[in-house]
């Protein structure tokens, strides 16, 4: 049993007896008597609550009584029943629930103005004017640290994320709870608070059990769900990636997208866009119900597309709203040096010391089109395409360069791979003379041993 409580509104008939995940109580008329809501609370001595209403969202006054009656900042969701059937009504409470039991406690948010209505009573009063609103956060158990990622700094509009300290720091008086570092942090440490995607994975996964099809909607665009669908709400639709629309039709949902008009669900049409694409290139998607639902990129779109692309798909998909990058290499350039796996945040590329050979291997399920190791490659060898490659990921771990692994003649030391060396011998013609075969300290007494001259012969 969760410890989240359930308050229902007697206005919507609907029985206590029929939620089987958390304590639930009937208030009469909760939709209007915040004090008594504030009471119930109490006697239940819960911080999160899930509240059962009749036909429209809570009042900023049945939001600040709760409040004040010990729920979380963001310890409160509410399910509009309305006249919807009592099991489709049932798992949206239950969905609700699970999101509010995966909420970390940490969660606090920042100060916001509030744009609920409130009673004249409740405007005298400082307290209910002014309500937590979200704001990024790291997850610093997760995250890769700044010198070794710090991708969301590079990605925030805001100029919000500062990454000189080993862990970044969101800065939430600059922080607008856009949502763009959410989708694109690999290492899924990003959230906005209250809406985590922890969170939205179990809401989600409740939900999938029991309704046709999904309304993720932005909180300003103030629509509803058709009957026989789910309303799910976002602080943004900036949350939202390829990934979560391809995982969702995956398991067997349909889903509708409803931004608002502002410029936190900018983009979220060319994901929607994207999305399409690739469903419809895949004719009859192999639609796979079941298993743990992924949200967090890119790993969410690389599930999705395997889950469902026909065996020998080859399709590549480019577009900005990719959260995958396709690597391509000119072999002749590349010397393996391995300065761009070095400053790959994901561990995309590998520079890998086999018995035989030294390769370059490129993971495409990884790759989140950074392009870090194109601005590290000194030989300008690496390109990256924002896209989603369906026969690469299939395929999975992808060779880019080899070289055989080579010892020095004379001691046996191992010598850098071959294209390093002839390299090397371009660019200091000094070089040019000294053996390929030998290892720098060799060449170097080999060089040495050609310069002294030749001793006379002696006369008898």
């Amino acid at each position: 049993m969760s410890d989240t409580a359930v308050l229902l509104c007697s206005g919507t008939r609907f029985e206590a007896g029929a939620i089987d995940c958390a304590r639930a109580v009937v208030v009469h008329d909760l939709c209007n008597r915040p004090a008594d809501a504030a009471a119930t609370l109490r006697s239940l001595a819960a911080t999160r609550v899930v509240l059962g209403l009749c036909d429209h969202r809570p009042s900023g006054d049945l939001v600040h009584a709760l409040r004040r009656a010990g729920a979380e900042p963001f310890g409160i969701e509410s399910v509009v029943v309305g006249d919807r059937d009592a099991t489709e009504a049932a798992a949206q409470v239950a969905a609700a629930v699970a999101k509010l039991d995966a909420l970390p406690p940490e969660d606090v948010g920042k100060p916001a103005l509030g744009t609920g209505g409130l009673s004249r009573r409740a405007l005298l009063q400082l307290a209910p004017v002014v309500v937590p609103a979200p704001v990024a956060m790291v997850d610093d158990d997760a995250c890769a640290g700044s010198a070794h990622c710090g991708l969301c700094a590079q990605i925030c509009p805001e100029h919000a994320i500062g990454a000189n300290g080993p862990r970044p720091v969101v800065d939430p008086n600059v922080c607008s709870a856009c949502g763009a570092c959410v989708p694109r942090c690999p290492q899924n440490a990003m959230r906005l608070s209250g809406s985590g995607t922890a969170q939205l994975e179990a809401q989600l996964d409740t939900l999938l059990r029991a309704v046709d099809g999904l309304v993720l909607a932005c909180r300003s665009a103030g629509v509803d769900a058709p009957p026989g669908w789910a309303i799910v709400e976002l602080p943004t639709l900036g949350l939202v990636s390829v990934g979560w629309l391809l995982q969702l039709h995956a398991r067997g949902a349909d889903v509708l997208l409803a931004p608002c008009a502002d410029a936190c669900c900018a983009g979220v049409r060319e994901v929607e866009a994207l999305a399409a694409r690739i469903l419809k290139s895949l004719e009859t998607p192999q639609r796979r119900p079941g298993g743990r639902l992924r949200l967090g990129e890119p790993l969410a779109t690389v599930d999705a597309v395997t889950r469902l692309a026909p065996r020998g798909a080859t399709s590549v998909f480019a577009a900005a709203a990719s959260p995958l990058g396709v690597v391509s290499i000119d072999v002749d350039r590349c010397t393996l040096c391995g300065a761009c796996s070095a400053a790959c945040p994901t561990n995309a590329l590998q520079l890998c010391d086999e018995r035989a050979a030294t390769t370059l291997r490129h993971e495409p399920g990884a790759c989140v089109a950074c392009n870090r190791c194109v601005a590290a490659c000194p030989e300008d060898a690496l390109a990256v395409e924002r896209a989603v490659d369906v026969g690469r990921l299939a395929r999975g771990t992808l060779e880019l360069a080899r070289a055989a692994r080579e010892a020095c003649v004379r001691c046996g030391a191992e010598l850098p791979p071959a294209p390093m060396r002839r390299r090397l011998r371009d660019l200091l013609p000094v070089l040019a003379a000294a053996p390929s075969d030998l290892c720098a300290a060799c060449a170097a007494r080999h060089s040495e041993y050609d310069r002294v001259p030749a001793l006379p012969e002696r006369s008898t």
